[in-house]
């Protein structure tokens, strides 16, 4: 019904239970969500605000929009997991608390001395936690310049400055933004058509273990492994296919973890 980030809730859209009779229910439907806000910040006292979403996730940051309901009007979240503080705009920067576990569960997965590189970093969430429990370098790349500067501020927020680099820009020109090999690439990708395989072949050596993350039900787990086979030319093994969340009703995000031959 609604997630937390640290002191901001976010209540989630409830557009489709609007009826022909639009102005009535859409009176309703506002009313009880500032009902609902009321009572989240009675019984919930890290939250300091309280909003709605406006319109679904889109564009190619990812970003949403909110409506305030209730407490505070600040869309800046302060947010903690795993030992580490994030900083973030919740309209500007795409961030899911949900995945915690996840980004904990990819950390005990990397050695000290492993070279890390994540892709899609928001506001460096992986990053940080990986650096933080393993002592593993890391590169982060994101193209929203917002969740860059937050992810810089992250890192800095964790004393993390001489583990973790924040590398502004697209992945399809990676090649431009990132030198050298890495012994572990993390894919926390959106939910779009391209795998992004193809930009990674430069920057993986024998053994380099990919973490890549798709969407879809249980029946099309086929296509998904066979859009892995069309785009990853390297020599490869599936080691993992792991579901990692629901994210609506039978739809899931999988993560599949690839070693290269």
């Amino acid at each position: 019904m609604y997630d937390i980030i640290g002191n901001i809730a976010i209540l989630k859209s409830q557009k489709s239970k609007i009826s022909d009779d639009y102005q009535k229910s859409k009176r309703f439907l506002k009313e009880a969500d500032k009902k609902l806000a009321r009572q989240i910040l009675k019984e919930r006292k890290q939250v300091k605000s309280v909003y709605v979403k406006a319109e679904k996730v889109s564009g190619k940051l990812r970003t949403i929009k909110v409506r305030w309901l209730a407490g505070e009007k600040n869309k800046q979240a302060v947010y903690k997991e795993n030992n580490c503080r994030f900083k973030l705009n919740v309209e500007k920067c795409y961030f899911s608390s949900r995945l915690a576990s996840e980004r904990a569960e990819i950390a005990k997965m990397i050695k000290k001395n492993d070279k890390v590189l994540v892709l899609f970093g928001g506001v460096a969430p992986f990053a940080i936690v990986i650096a933080k429990k393993t002592g593993a370098r890391v590169v982060s790349v994101e193209l929203g310049r917002a969740c860059s500067k937050y992810a810089r501020e992250n890192v800095l927020l964790n004393k993390l400055n001489e583990k973790v680099e924040i590398v502004q820009g697209d992945v399809r020109k990676l090649k431009k933004l990132v030198k050298g090999k890495f012994d572990v690439i993390v894919m926390p990708r959106p939910q779009i058509k391209e795998s992004f395989l193809k930009y990674i072949t430069g920057f993986c050596r024998k053994n380099t273990r990919i973490y890549y993350y798709d969407f879809g039900r249980q029946e099309e787990l086929g296509k998904i492994l066979e859009k892995i086979k069309n785009d990853f030319k390297l020599k490869y093994k599936i080691v993992c296919i792991k579901k990692v969340g629901e994210i609506a009703p039978y739809k899931f995000r999988w993560r599949v973890e690839l070693v290269v031959k």
